[in-house]
């Protein structure tokens, strides 16, 4: 399906889970530029760890990605295209599902996309950031508002570890032997996202 956005229609696929609690969360993907969209692995090890937990899952293109209408931007104006995408089909969510909760969750540069979000006062119950490329992308410093966890393997490289590190206001959680694709380790992944979750 197609809805609104600042840039044209975007696309989404919504998954309401057959145990919904009211609760539903937003995803996006990681770069465009490299071929990110929002059929990809590493979202889908996302979606289904919170489906387990009983929260819907709306996954969306960004501008020019699929059948989203408009150009993609990526990291040229420091997502800030992609972040009016994200506010877009939060507002589309809220008006047409009323949930009880939202959450935000991003792979890669869907997760710096989540972050520049909640920097600029979205509303969220919680955020789950996988492999967010901290030290290659810009994070601005600013104290959240809602939960925040990061899943990051030791092996990623394409996040900077001392940037990682020093990262405050979140709760980490390092997965051993993983890199930035979670090769090999999608299982894990799930099941490290299932444990926060709980």
């Amino acid at each position: 399906m197609q809805l609104p956005g600042p840039a044209g229609a975007l696309e989404v696929a919504i998954d309401e889970t057959a145990s919904a609690t009211g609760r539903y969360a937003i995803l996006c993907h990681p770069h465009p530029q490299y071929g990110g969209s929002m059929h990809d692995v590493v979202l889908d090890c996302l979606a289904q760890a919170l489906g387990d937990s009983g929260i819907s899952c709306l996954k969306f293109n960004f501008r020019g990605v699929g059948r989203s209408e408009g150009t993609q931007e990526g990291a040229a104006d420091g997502a800030a295209g992609e972040v009016a995408d994200l506010c877009a089909v939060a507002d589309w969510l809220h008006e047409e599902r009323s949930p009880r909760a939202l959450l935000l969750g991003g792979y890669s540069f869907g997760a710096n996309v989540v972050w520049q979000a909640l920097a600029h006062g979205m509303p969220a119950e919680r955020a789950l950031l996988v492999a967010p490329p901290i030290g290659a992308m810009q994070f601005p410093e600013f104290t959240p508002a809602c939960p925040v966890d990061v899943f990051a393997g030791d092996a990623d490289q394409f996040i900077d570890a001392a940037a990682l590190t020093a990262w405050r206001g979140i709760n980490l959680h390092r997965l051993s032997g993983a890199d930035h694709f979670f090769t090999g380790q999608w299982q894990l992944l799930r099941e490290t996202i299932n444990g926060a979750l709980r």
